[in-house]
């Protein structure tokens, strides 16, 4: 009997230390060696592939309004501070595109230089679109260094990215009767850069230049801003085109200016300080009690 069992014991050993070794992967390398190079190299990918933002994607166009349904209308100017947080998808990256990730700044660069984009020289802020310009006049106005090789051709172009602080809006705000809603659409965009003052021999003075370098018109820009991703702060997997930043409000923004008698000035050219921003603000209360009162109870 206890034959039987140490004969039962050994087999069990033995088929536990079969297994093990069994389970060692048969290589030929000695212990320390360096591998050797696969012969192919495996095709990288993401862990799903992204879909909502590709290069045929169309921005979803307006509704058409008419103008018996407009009961109520006004132009609003805003600024947009790229100093603030929520706008740094707007900021980033500022020098040159990460990954195929623009910033609007570039964006625009890179739509102008493609023709795909017009751009409207600077005049007055009554009427944005009277001018169209070139993109060697936008660099003249930037300012901007092109890198050159040891040939003579152009390597890059310093577009002075870091030098934009914000941008302009101009918006249409409506009242539309046939829906009983308060609408708003974007019609012109315009980056505002700031470079600090220098007197002829190189010395700072106070204050800053305040340069606008063109103006586009919003509705041509969509179609490339609907292909062009815009980073998302909160969730990677949810990715948002510049399009619908700007449809969805997706951005931080001080009123600047109203339509009104003296001919689209804006408050800081008749008020500073802390007087602006409660300009601002009034403004915008404004707009909320016309929507307000439009309604009936």
């Amino acid at each position: 009997m206890k034959a039987t069992k140490y004969l039962f014991l050994i087999v069990f050993a033995a088929g536990i230390i079969g297994s093990v070794y069994g389970q060692q992967p048969n290589t030929s390398m000695a212990p320390g060696t360096a591998g050797t190079t696969p012969a192919s190299t495996p095709e990288i990918k993401d862990v799903y592939e992204r879909e909502n933002i590709v290069p045929e994607k169309k921005p979803i166009p307006y509704p058409h309004i008419r103008e018996a349904d407009v009961m109520w209308a006004k132009n609003i100017w805003r600024m947009i501070d790229l100093r603030q947080r929520m706008n740094y998808p707007l900021r980033f990256p500022e020098v040159e595109p990460i990954e195929n990730r623009y910033s609007l700044y570039l964006l625009l660069m890179e739509g102008i230089r493609s023709e795909e984009i017009t751009p409207y020289a600077f005049n007055d802020f009554n009427n944005p679109f009277s001018e169209p310009t070139s993109v060697k006049e936008v660099y003249n106005v930037i300012g901007c260094d092109t890198i050159f090789d040891a040939n003579g051709g152009v390597l890059s172009i310093d577009t002075r990215g870091t030098t934009v602080k914000g941008f302009y809006l101009k918006e249409k705000w409506y009242f539309d009767k046939q829906n009983s809603e308060m609408k708003v659409r974007i019609t012109a965009l315009a980056p505002l850069i700031i470079t600090p003052k220098f007197d002829n021999n190189g010395q700072p003075l106070p204050g800053v230049n305040r340069i606008i370098p063109f103006f586009v018109y919003f509705p041509q820009c969509r179609d490339s801003f609907a292909t062009h991703a815009a980073y998302n702060p909160n969730n990677d997997a949810q990715t948002l085109s510049f399009d619908d930043l700007f449809i969805q409000r997706r951005f931080a923004s001080t009123i600047a200016g109203e339509s009104n008698e003296f001919g689209n000035r804006f408050i800081v050219d008749y008020t500073t300080g802390q007087d602006a921003l409660l300009e601002a603000e009034r403004i915008k209360n404004d707009l909320f009690i016309m929507e307000h009162d439009l309604w009936e109870y």
